[in-house]
């Protein structure tokens, strides 16, 4: 039954994600073109990944991408073979004083996005960005308020919520979720120093559900099973080393009475853990335990009619673009960034425990 489930969902999904793709652009709300005139403020890693995949949607065209590294830029300059040469600037700032971009896709390091995306939106631009809105509970504040004045959306690229596998387990019966852990995939665990979240935030708000709030977020320790990756010194052939010891989270609890514990250190994956009254999930590698003792192996490949994390996530702004309404996206994305910027601090603050509602985003 567990692996039927799991084919009709990578059926559907196959045929899904291009019908999103062909959505009539009449959808589109009055604010934005049928085709989006994109800008890519950023060319490194992450940038040229949304470039890439931008350049795959019908509904998306390329027009523009700027960074202050000119070797950057000719990396990204290098995906457009067969395509119309963009606009290129060497600041954000002139990409925006512009006229040739209707919504920018922010791929720099998370501590500019906040003046970035604030720009964006008083130029008029819609702006896709990251998960890491600001470094202060106000820029947050502020992103929301000239969101809803301007009626720009503010939409969070959270690839990490679109892995295939989460994808799988958002379509599985656990009856009544009761914990939860998330940390990053299991086969992409770089030593990174950045601030990112390593958690799928999209798909946890998707998981939890619309009616089920945050009500604490507090800095924790427990003493779990994570996954570590060795690399031989001779060989340079990886290994993955399951391990258990005393690990940071983000707990969070929620007005359903759940658990949800989010990894915050890098290096390392807990996986994915879902447990309900109905059944459990645990991923370190390809292994699964469904229920209380039966284990088995993963033998799903990811399907090759598939688009990348980084083409859904575009898919799906096209989607929250086609709304007038740019409450519900920019409420998401500060939700979201909330998380880690207020574990940060409890984490500082020796473990206090935050009460969600008193941030008052709105």
């Amino acid at each position: 039954m567990y692996n039927q489930k799991r084919r009709e969902f990578f059926r559907n999904v196959a045929f899904l994600v291009p019908a999103l793709a062909v959505m009539p652009s009449s959808l589109f709300s009055k604010n934005v073109r049928n085709v989006l005139r994109t800008g890519v403020i950023g060319t490194g890693i992450w940038g040229r990944e949304y470039l890439s995949a931008a350049l795959t949607l019908k509904d998306l065209t390329i027009t523009a991408i700027c960074d202050s590294d000119k070797a950057s830029l000719q990396e990204g300059l290098q995906l457009f073979k067969g395509s119309d040469r963009p606009h290129v600037f060497d600041s954000w700032q002139q990409m925006l004083e512009s006229d040739v971009v209707d919504v920018v896709i922010i791929a720099t390091p998370a501590h500019t996005h906040y003046a970035i995306a604030k720009a964006a939106m008083l130029a008029g631009k819609h702006v896709a960005c990251g998960p890491v809105m600001g470094e202060t509970l106000e820029e947050h504040r502020d992103i929301v308020k000239i969101s809803q004045q301007t009626g720009r959306h503010y939409f969070t690229l959270d690839e990490q919520s679109y892995r295939w596998d989460l994808q799988a387990v958002s379509r599985m019966d656990f009856g009544e979720l009761h914990t939860i852990y998330a940390g990053a995939p299991y086969d992409v665990l770089p030593p990174q120093v950045d601030t990112y979240p390593l958690y799928p935030s999209l798909f946890l708000q998707r998981l939890l559900g619309d009616d089920n709030q945050i009500e604490t977020i507090a800095a924790t320790t427990k003493e779990v099973n994570y996954v570590v990756r060795k690399v031989s010194p001779k060989t340079g052939n990886h290994k993955l080393l399951l391990n258990k010891g005393v690990i940071p989270f983000i707990c969070l609890t929620t007005t359903k009475g759940q658990q949800v514990y989010l990894q915050t250190e890098k290096g390392y994956t807990t996986g994915t853990y879902l447990q309900g009254t109905a059944s459990s999930w645990i991923d370190y590698t390809r292994l699964m335990r469904i229920g209380d003792k039966h284990w088995e192996e993963d033998q799903i490949e990811q399907p090759a009619t598939m688009t990348s994390p980084f083409a859904t996530a575009l898919t799906e702004l096209l989607l929250t673009l086609k709304s007038s309404d740019p409450r519900p996206s920019v409420r998401s994305a500060a939700t979201n960034s909330l998380i880690a910027l207020l574990g940060r601090q409890s984490a500082s603050q020796g473990g206090r425990v935050y009460s969600f509602s008193d941030c008052h985003l709105i």
